[in-house]
C-alpha cells in the first residue's frame, strides 16, 4: 500500500511539474542563423525561419523582436494544430565587424519565448592591407625599403582620390583612377627619418566612400640636434559615438627650444580618413604661423568631426613643416568608433526560483557614450518570466533621457512559471530615432539574455 502510494504521488509530480514540456508543441526549423559577410550599407539576402505547431491546441503567436542589424518579417499570429507560418530574417546592419542579434518569439506555447541566434558580419566596401605598416628602424636622412599596402575595392566602381602619406614618409602606387568592383591596386610607403626615435604617421586615401586608411610606424635612428619640442606627442581622442553632434578638440603645443635661433614654419596640415568628402581630422585653429622667436611657444588645436560612417580605429597624422634639421615633425592621431549606449552585462544568470516568487532584481547598468542628452532606451520587448523594474544607484526610468556621458541603472525579476530552465531576452534601442513607434528595423538595438531555472 505504502508502495502504491509513493508511486501515485511521483505520477501526480511529474504532471504537476513536468506537464509544460510534455505540452510544448512549437518546433523551430532551427535556433540559429548565421548570415554570409556584406558589405557596409547592403542588405543581405533573407534567411527563413518555419514555426510549426506540432500539437493539439491552438497557438496564438503574439510578438516577434528581431535584434541587432536584423530585421524579422512574418505571416505568424494564430496556428491550429498542424500549421506553420515562415519568419523572414534579413541583416542589414551598417557598423564594422561582427554583428550579434537575437530574434525572441513570444506566443502562448508553454516554451514561450522562443529564441534564434543571429550572427553575421559587415565589411568595408574598400580595404587596405595590411591596416598597420611597421617599416623598422631606419638611419636619419636615408630612406628604408618600401613595403606594399594591397587597395581592394570590394564594392562598386570606386573613384580613388588623391592618396596621401603624413610626416617622414612616401609613397608611390599604380593604382587606376577608378577601381573596378573586385579589383586591387598595390600602394608601396617608404620611411625617410628626418629624426632619431619613433614616429608615427599614416596612409590615407581621399574618397566619398567610407574613410580608408593605414597606420604607419617606424624608428628613426641617429643623432640630431632638435630645437622643436611637441606636446603632447600623440592625441588620442578616445572612443567617439558614431552620431555626436560636436566635434572634439585637443590641442599640441609647439616650443622653440633654442636659445639663440629663431624658428620658420612653413606650413601645418592634417591627414586622415575622409567621410562624405569631408576630412575627419581637422585644424580648427593655429598661431603657428611664420617665425618663432627662440624660447617661445605656440599652438595648433585639432579636431575630429562628428561623422555617420567612422572606420572602427580612425588614424590621422598632424604635421608641421618648419626650418628645423628634423622638419617635417608628426604627431599621430587616433581615435576610436563606439556605441552610443554601452552595457555593463550581455548577459544575466539567475540562481534557481521557486516557482511563482520573484527575485531579488539583477543590475544593468547603461552609460550613454554620446556628447548629448536624450537618448532613448525605452524597452521594446520583454520576454520570458521576466521584468524590468527601477533600481540600482541610478535608475533609468521607464523612458530615460540621460545626459552626456552619464550611466543610470535597470533591474530585471524572474518570477517562474514553471519548473525547469526559462530563457528570455530584454531588447533595448538606443538611437533617439528608434522609438517604440519607429516603422521598420532599428540596427541599433541591443539586446541582454536571460537565464533562469524554475523550482
Amino acid at each position: 500500500m505504502n508502495r502504491s502510494c509513493c508511486i501515485l504521488g511521483l505520477v501526480l509530480f511529474s504532471l504537476l511539474h513536468l506537464t509544460p514540456y510534455a505540452l510544448s508543441q512549437v518546433n523551430l526549423s532551427t535556433t540559429s542563423l548565421t548570415f554570409s559577410p556584406q558589405l557596409v550599407g547592403s542588405v543581405s539576402a533573407p534567411q527563413k525561419l518555419t514555426l510549426t505547431n506540432s500539437g493539439s491546441s491552438i497557438i496564438t503567436v503574439n510578438s516577434i523582436a528581431a535584434s541587432g542589424g536584423y530585421s524579422a518579417k512574418s505571416n505568424c499570429s494564430t496556428l491550429n494544430p498542424g500549421d506553420n507560418c515562415t519568419i523572414s530574417v534579413t541583416f542589414l546592419s551598417g557598423l564594422l565587424g561582427t554583428d550579434q542579434g537575437v530574434i525572441t518569439i513570444n506566443d502562448t506555447d508553454a516554451s514561450s519565448p522562443q529564441l534564434v541566434t543571429l550572427s553575421g558580419s559587415t565589411l568595408a566596401n574598400q580595404t587596405l592591407s595590411p591596416g598597420r605598416v611597421n617599416l623598422g628602424s631606419v638611419p636619419v636622412g636615408t630612406t628604408g625599403p618600401s613595403k606594399a599596402v594591397t587597395l581592394t575595392n570590394h564594392g562598386q566602381a570606386f573613384s580613388v582620390g588623391v592618396i596621401v602619406t603624413s610626416g617622414d614618409y612616401l609613397q608611390s602606387n599604380n593604382c587606376p583612377a577608378t577601381l573596378a568592383s573586385g579589383a586591387s591596386c598595390t600602394i608601396k610607403v617608404a620611411f625617410h627619418p628626418t629624426a632619431s626615435g619613433a614616429i608615427a604617421g599614416a596612409l590615407s586615401i581621399a574618397s566619398r566612400d567610407f574613410p580608408v586608411s593605414a597606420a604607419l610606424s617606424g624608428v628613426g635612428v641617429g643623432n640630431v640636434v632638435s630645437h622643436v619640442s611637441l606636446q603632447p606627442a600623440s592625441l588620442d581622442f578616445g572612443g567617439i559615438g558614431a552620431l555626436d553632434i560636436f566635434n572634439h578638440s585637443k590641442s599640441v603645443t609647439l616650443t622653440n627650444t633654442s636659445s639663440s635661433a629663431s624658428l620658420t614654419i612653413q606650413n601645418v596640415l592634417v591627414n586622415g580618413p575622409v567621410s562624405a568628402g569631408t576630412p575627419v581630422y581637422q585644424i580648427e585653429s593655429t598661431d603657428c604661423e611664420g617665425m618663432l622667436a627662440p624660447g617661445t611657444q605656440c599652438h595648433i588645436r585639432v579636431s575630429i568631426r562628428d561623422s555617420l560612417s567612422f572606420p572602427e580605429l580612425v588614424s590621422g597624422a598632424l604635421t608641421i613643416v618648419d626650418s628645423d634639421p628634423t622638419s617635417p615633425q608628426v604627431v599621430s592621431l587616433s581615435a576610436t568608433e563606439l556605441q552610443e549606449v554601452r552595457f555593463s552585462s550581455a548577459t544575466l544568470t539567475f540562481a534557481p526560483q521557486k516557482v511563482g516568487t520573484t527575485s531579488a532584481p539583477q543590475i544593468v547598468t547603461l552609460r550613454n557614450t554620446l556628447d548629448r542628452s536624450g537618448v532613448s532606451l525605452a524597452p521594446l520587448t520583454v520576454s520570458g518570466d521576466y521584468s524590468v523594474v527601477a533600481a540600482g544607484a541610478h535608475p533609468c526610468g521607464n523612458k530615460p533621457g540621460f545626459d552626456a556621458g552619464s550611466t543610470c541603472t535597470l533591474g530585471v525579476t524572474f518570477t517562474p512559471n514553471r519548473v525547469g530552465v526559462i530563457n528570455g531576452a530584454v531588447t533595448f534601442t538606443l538611437y533617439p530615432e528608434c522609438e517604440p513607434t519607429h516603422v521598420g528595423p532599428c540596427p541599433a538595438a541591443q539586446e541582454v539574455l536571460l537565464a533562469g531555472t524554475g523550482q
